[in-house]
């Protein structure tokens, strides 16, 4: 699959990013003035107020999406099949009123293959910051790859449900916005494309958190860029996708999409992508450490009594549950019976903890081989995610799985006490 740089083949189709917009912080932000006391400075929260499709968070706020797509890839006569799950996290860290909300953004991708009832292993991490207007419209730097499609959903800025007369959203009436799509290939290029947007009206949909009333509008754009001439890189195809929108919170409840584009590379090879995704979008405050430590301290009393091997901490990321080394056999992914009983009792915990990504990662010390330590960490995480998963219930969908070697050392590996709190496989439930 070379026809393509990694990146692209990995995240094709990956988002429709969710921007956000901004709550409390729009009634609050007073109107900029500039010198000229005829010409005030944009305010982009007050064109926001009485409409219902706008986006909004206050800072401090997260938004996760969550899309699940079952892609197929056609390079030539082979066909690559699997499934991929982006998780987006994106934390307001301030509103401007002349730009919007800047975002800093964790993008992560996840593979497994299609259908497989296992959990996914993951591939690659970006960080990113852009400013979202919310109207939808994105603004990012230049040289920034991800997110790599951008300003879509975009609204209408005369037109909204919310209003009344010629003002007025009605069912069946259309509007239009740009967008574009970033891609990679010997460097960093732009796609644009202009979306056509179709208002269907207020549906009852269900979600993972419900069933929920939403705003529902339909989007479709084609993609179509370059030519045969400039032996450059060419991309051609349609993308159509149903929202559904959560006009109480002011971001989207649950989309559907299908992406079917060609992408040829320089040297002529062309990929062929079909993907139908699923999203799931939820906002949330930022966890803070005393809720961190709660959260530790419940799962040391249920887990500690019957396991006390078994270590319970905080981490930056979420809280950790820390498998020791001897639950494996030397050298070796093998559950023992003691480990496969720990992770029974543990996995029952674990389905009470509600909106939680588990991931599953392994470490070893720094004793031998370097591409050996890596590979055993990861097949060490892959036994316990999907034991986890085969016998105790835990949705595949919740969990990933992934080794660091040793890499991230929690003890002094120069002492045998130290190398052997180094080898373990942690089951961390993400905060982000």
């Amino acid at each position: 699959m070379q026809a393509l740089h990694g990146r692209n083949l990995l995240r094709l189709g990956v988002l429709f990013l969710c921007c956000t917009s901004l709550d409390a912080a729009v009634k609050r932000a007073p109107r900029g003035i500039s010198k000229n006391p005829k010409a005030p400075l944009p305010n982009v929260f007050f064109e926001a107020e009485g409409k219902v499709l706008r986006w909004r968070l206050k800072p401090g706020d997260i938004l996760e999406l969550k899309k699940f797509s079952d892609q197929s890839v056609k390079t030539g006569n082979e066909t690559l099949k699997r499934s991929v799950y982006h998780r987006v996290l994106l934390e307001t860290m301030t509103a401007e009123p002349a730009k919007g909300y800047l975002l800093n953004g964790t993008f992560q991708t996840l593979l497994k293959g299609i259908q497989a009832k296992k959990a996914y292993t993951e591939t690659e991490e970006y960080t990113a910051s852009f400013y979202l207007n919310p109207t939808g419209k994105f603004e990012v730097p230049k040289d920034q790859y991800m997110p790599n499609i951008r300003s879509v959903p975009s609204f209408s800025t005369t037109q909204d449900p919310a209003l009344e007369g010629d003002a007025r959203l009605d069912v069946g009436m259309p509007w239009d916005a740009p967008g574009e799509e970033a891609m990679q290939f010997d460097k960093l290029i732009a796609v644009p494309f202009n979306v056509r947007y179709e208002y269907r009206g207020i549906e009852t949909v269900k979600s993972e958190q419900g069933e929920k009333n939403c705003h529902k509008f339909i989007s479709n754009y084609e993609l179509n860029y370059g030519n045969q001439e400039n032996n450059g890189p060419r991309v051609f195809g349609y993308v159509t996708s149903v929202w559904f929108w959560n006009a109480e919170d002011g971001i989207p409840y649950y989309a559907q999409e299908d992406y079917n584009v060609i992408i040829i590379n320089t040297e002529g090879l062309a990929n062929e992508f079909k993907i139908k995704s699923r999203s799931y979008y939820r906002k949330y405050t930022k966890r803070n450490d005393p809720g961190k430590i709660t959260l530790a301290e419940n799962l040391k009393n249920s887990i500690a009594a019957e396991d006390p091997q078994v270590v319970v901490r905080v981490t930056d990321n979420g809280v950790a549950i820390a498998l020791p080394d001897v639950f494996f056999e030397t050298n070796s992914a093998t559950l023992s019976s003691e480990a496969k009983a720990a992770l029974e009792r543990i996995g029952k915990i674990l389905r009470t903890v509600e909106n939680r990504h588990i991931r599953v990662r392994g470490h070893t010390d720094n004793v031998g081989d370097e591409k050996y330590n890596q590979e055993l960490s990861e097949r060490r995480a892959q036994a316990v995610a999907d034991y986890l998963i085969d016998e105790t219930d835990i949705a595949s969908d919740a969990m990933s799985y992934d080794g660091r070697g040793a890499t991230d050392p929690i003890a002094d590996n120069s002492i045998a006490e130290g190398r052997a709190k180094n080898r373990r496989v942690e089951i961390i439930l993400l905060d982000k």
